[in-house]
């Protein structure tokens, strides 16, 4: 499993790739992103609560039908909030990607626990989806108890996987700002010279 590091640099992605290049940052779009991409890890609260951490994780909140009802509900609220033409249809793809991302690096993530992966096309199948190859390592957590679960999160293989997740979140930050200035440094080709024969 990712720790909430990795999601949240891919929540952070999803912000910056539908932030204009021009515009200001948005911190509350920002948050949103990276809660939405951390949320479907909400399922290990009840877990927590019975003393059985894994017991609902990677359930519904593991499912593209979950992302899809996530954006439905944000088109929804915006429509209410907002006025603005786009806003809501906006809103919806921001709120669907960003917990979409979630799903996407939980399948790059090495998974020792069987079954591997997750069920992402849950109710349509019941078949588990994990990468062949995968991108992240993964979080070995104590699941006996709540207390041992949160033991683990501390130890010195634990604290190795959070320093990864921390440079990956650093590199993709700097990626995206280098990539931002880069792209107000070109100028564009005026469109008399892109024309002319």
């Amino acid at each position: 499993m990712a720790l909430p590091i990795a999601h949240a640099t891919a929540g952070y992605l999803v912000y910056e790739a539908v932030r204009p290049s021009g515009a200001g940052q948005r911190l509350g779009l920002l948050a949103a992103a990276v809660v939405l991409a951390n949320a479907p890890d909400l399922d290990f609260v009840p877990g927590l609560l019975l003393g059985r951490p894994e017991t609902f994780h990677r359930g519904v909140t593991h499912t593209l039908g979950a992302a899809v009802v996530v954006a439905a509900l944000a088109f929804l609220l915006a429509r209410l909030v907002s006025a603005v033409p786009g806003v809501a249809r906006r809103a919806a793809m921001v709120a669907g990607a960003a917990w979409a991302s979630h799903l996407v690096l939980d399948y790059f993530t090495a998974d020792a626990f069987p079954p591997s992966g997750a069920r992402f096309l849950w109710p349509l199948s019941d078949a588990y989806w994990i990468s062949p190859v995968p991108l992240l390592r993964e979080v070995l957590l104590d699941r006996s108890s709540s207390a041992a679960f949160f033991r683990s999160l501390l130890t010195g293989d634990t604290l190795t996987v959070w320093t990864e997740e921390v440079a990956l979140f650093v590199c993709a930050v700097a990626a995206v700002r280098v990539t931002r200035a880069l792209g107000g440094a070109i100028e564009p080709v005026p469109r008399s010279i892109a024309e002319e024969p």
